[in-house]
């Protein structure tokens, strides 16, 4: 019962609290509940080359961008700014490339654009190195900038007899009547929207002989370096490229961060992470163990009991999206914004409010996920007659905490615990 009367305070607290947390510059709804775009480099050897190909995959969820009506018409538009940085070990630009873009949509195609995205492909050639990738996405009609990093290895083919790309994830695979290769990449990475995915790579032979029933074995590590999937692949290399494509079910994952890896023999040749998660579970959710965890302030014991003596993880994860359904303020939208609320507050309680334990146990974190950004928050950091205290006031209902610091660390108490089952437990 008090379980459902946060529930409710938190569901109340989400329509005057977004505003105040929209402020923050920090950490906002705004960047945390959305992946504005998605990259996937992947390094392929060409044969006849000493440089490896850098394939660059971008992917864009239309609903992340900003669209303008333009002229008299029934047309939407959305201009974009793609910039492709790279640097070397030596920190030296080898490649700076702006690309601009326009979007185009249709009145009726403008209504359908939650579940849509927009992809496209840049191919590069570099010397063998060590690099960082720095892609930046400018949407301009809202002159908005989102960036991300990231690190990759060029190998030297001229070094190795046997070489391998880097490993694609593809949702299709298929060869048409003609032998061309049909693929669809996943380039967000994301094989939890897939009962099966494949793996695709190529390994070259840059031998003068054929290398036949070469082994190669795959391998697949949850996020707490479990071994949840080992196979192993019988290969004829030929000279030169010969792909290797192996399809894999997703019925035994679970949420949360995966890698991949290729070995020839005790040799890793390939590497590559990719995450299990379902379309409407929050991109800050990337461990079921812990999202079980936390909801310690919005489930029962008894409802959390239940998911954690769930015998399986796919039995835990059913019980676990039960729950949130049952308490879903919208359940005939997609989207549960409870729990999109809800955890995006766990995250940015764990980045504010961390010390020696993570930021969504302690008092100042159990309050931000409860009621949200106060209204005003009141510091005494240097009172020569007290310990460091805060006090937190919401005005929109009627509440106010006070936190003290006794140790002199950071770690701020309620001077006046929220006494219930929750908090007994933590």
């Amino acid at each position: 019962m008090k379980a459902r009367i946060l529930a409710s305070v938190l569901m109340i607290v989400v329509a005057f609290s977004l505003n105040a947390q929209i402020i923050d510059t920090k950490l906002t709804n705004l960047n945390m509940g959305k992946e504005y775009f998605y990259i996937d480099p992947l390094v392929f050897y060409p044969l006849d080359s000493a440089l490896g190909r850098l394939d660059l995959y971008i992917e864009i969820p239309l609903d992340n961008l900003t669209f303008k009506k333009i002229g008299g018409g029934d047309i939407y538009e959305s201009s974009l700014s793609l910039t492709v940085q790279i640097k070397n070990s030596a920190g030296e630009q080898v490649i700076f490339q702006t690309y601009d873009e326009k979007i185009t949509n249709s009145k009726s195609e403008q209504k359908n654009i939650s579940d849509k995205a927009v992809s496209s492909y840049k191919s590069y050639f570099l010397k063998s190195d060590l690099y960082k990738l720095v892609f930046t996405l400018k949407d301009k009609n809202s002159t908005n900038e989102y960036t991300k990093e990231i690190s990759f290895t060029v190998k030297d083919p001229l070094l190795e007899r046997v070489i391998s790309s880097d490993i694609m994830l593809l949702s299709n695979y298929q060869v048409d009547s003609k032998g061309e290769k049909e693929i669809t990449p996943i380039i967000n990475g994301n094989i939890g929207t897939f009962e099966s995915f494949f793996v695709f790579t190529e390994v070259w032979n840059r031998g003068d002989v054929e290398i036949s029933n070469k082994l190669l074995n795959i391998k697949v590590f949850d996020n707490k370096d479990k071994l949840i999937f080992d196979t192993l692949i019988s290969l004829n290399l030929k000279i030169g490229n010969s792909s290797v494509i192996q399809k894999l079910y997703t019925e035994k994952y679970i949420i949360g961060d995966l890698r991949m890896e290729v070995y020839d023999g005790i040799k890793k040749i390939a590497e590559r992470k990719f995450i299990f998660k379902w379309a409407d579970i929050p991109i800050s959710i990337k461990d079921l163990d812990n999202a079980v965890n936390q909801l310690l302030y919005i489930a029962t014991s008894g409802e959390l009991a239940n998911i954690k003596e769930a015998k399986t993880n796919e039995e835990k994860l059913k019980r676990f999206m039960k729950f949130w359904k049952s308490v879903d303020p919208s359940p005939r939208t997609a989207k549960n914004e409870l729990m999109i609320e809800y955890y995006n507050r766990v995250k940015i309680a764990n980045e504010r409010y961390s010390h020696y334990v993570e930021g969504w146990k302690t008092d100042m974190g159990m309050v931000f996920i409860i009621y949200g950004t106060p209204s005003v928050i009141d510091r005494y950091p240097f009172e020569s007659d007290s310990k460091p205290y805060e006090v937190w006031t919401y005005y929109e209902i009627n509440r106010q905490y006070i936190f003290v610091d006794h140790t002199g660390f950071g770690d701020y108490r309620l001077t006046t615990p929220i006494w219930d089952d929750r908090t007994i437990l933590r």
